[in-house]
């Protein structure tokens, strides 16, 4: 694996070694990669929702009720 090295500011440094001798990460490394993979998921997510508001301004006004969206919705959510 091929490393990095990056600078950071004191307190910034602190913290990341707090949280490493509190032993939720292993080292600093541990630490960076778990935010880089948090950004990940966060970047997937929003891309997913945009492609749903793009789906669904591109399928155009519905003709349901607002009742009926809700009753959809719940069914959805309740299989």
């Amino acid at each position: 694996m091929q490393g990095i090295t990056i600078a950071i500011p004191d307190d910034l440094k602190d913290w990341v070694s707090r949280k490493t001798e509190s032993g939720e990460y292993a080292d600093p490394s541990d630490y960076v990669s778990g935010l880089i993979r948090q950004d990940q998921e966060r970047a997937a997510k929003i891309e997913a929702m945009q492609k749903a508001v793009d789906a669904g301004l591109a399928s155009g006004v519905g003709n349901r009720t607002a009742d009926q969206l809700f009753q959809a919705a719940k069914q959805k959510a309740n299989p």
